[in-house]
């Protein structure tokens, strides 16, 4: 069935490829696009005293989802999740984003709805980081084949950090890509089919528009370089683009800012488009926690495309 075996593979090279994406990116991230060298280092500096090849919190918090959805066959169980964010929380990871532990520390102290309460404390100007988009994409590789229940799911799993309505858009689209690609590797439809999953919801045009600008008319190394929507535009335009795996996230993590999450999301959709098969092996070869990583990947894959047969 080799349509089943090319969707596996997808579904294995959207998770290793948010994993490298973050990799790739880590050392420079919060660099303005001017100091990022040329050509790129790819897998040479170490990030926060660990080696070369080390994840971040983007990968940590994926591999709670994705580990989750594999416990569940492949369906999202917001208390499950929250649950492995909260136990890694305890282990005391070196990477937490602010947001994500003010309001994972709220669930841990028995608030009943953090991040709600977050967005009604602090306001709109604070509260659309990156920290769910980050971590979103191995959602919409579960669901590919039943990408209508994203409309709910996405913006849920969003809400267990980031209540604000432009994060549960941002979700929403970057898990309707993932599923999109997942069923058809078809770049131009999983980049509509995230738009026309969004189109209703708040921050849905000014991601349209970002889709094209973000890094490019608008910078993304500045101040608000967490700022959800330049993430999850750099990445549907990286999809857009149809770039080599390697080549895709050279171009990415070139344009500075949040460049680990941004290289994250947008390897989960790049390695979805390529699959397994298509990612450099040369990275694969330094990345920290490969064997793992790849196990989980697989593992996942089986389970999502099992339950198809």
């Amino acid at each position: 069935m080799p349509a089943v075996n090319g969707a596996g593979d997808r579904v294995a090279g959207g998770v290793v490829g948010l994993a490298l994406g973050d990799a790739l990116g880590a050392p420079f991230e919060f660099s303005r696009a001017h100091d990022v060298p040329d050509p790129l280092p790819a897998f040479e500096r170490p990030w926060m005293g660990m080696p070369p090849g080390s994840t971040t919190d983007d990968t940590a918090m994926a591999r709670n989802l994705w580990t989750s959805l594999i416990a569940t066959g492949g369906t999202l169980d917001v208390g499950d999740v929250l649950r492995r964010h909260l136990a890694w929380l305890e282990a005391s990871p070196p990477d937490v984003g602010n947001l994500t532990r003010r309001v994972l520390g709220g669930w841990r102290d028995g608030d009943d709805d953090p991040a709600a309460r977050y967005v009604a404390r602090r306001g709109p100007e604070v509260s659309a980081g990156n920290g769910s988009v980050m971590y979103c994409a191995p959602l919409g590789l579960a669901y590919a084949r039943r990408a209508d229940e994203l409309e709910l799911a996405a913006p849920a799993l969003s809400s267990i950090t980031h209540a604000d309505e432009r994060c549960r858009t941002a979700c929403l689209a970057v898990t309707a890509a993932a599923a999109s690609l997942v069923a058809l590797p078809d770049p131009a439809r999983a980049v509509s089919s995230a738009l026309s999953a969004v189109e209703d919801r708040e921050g849905a045009e000014e991601l349209e528009y970002l889709v094209g600008a973000a890094g490019v008319e608008r910078p993304i190394d500045g101040p608000d370089q967490g700022f959800v929507l330049f993430t999850a535009g750099v990445a549907l335009r990286s999809l857009a683009e149809a770039r080599p795996f390697e080549a895709g996230l050279r171009a990415v993590v070139a344009l500075g800012g949040d460049t680990d999450t941004n290289a994250a999301v947008s390897g989960a959709l790049l390695g979805a488009l390529h699959g397994l098969d298509g990612l450099p092996r040369a990275w694969l070869e330094r990345l920290v926690d490969r064997r793992e990583i790849e196990g989980e990947a697989l593992e996942l894959a089986d389970v999502i495309v099992g339950s198809w047969l």
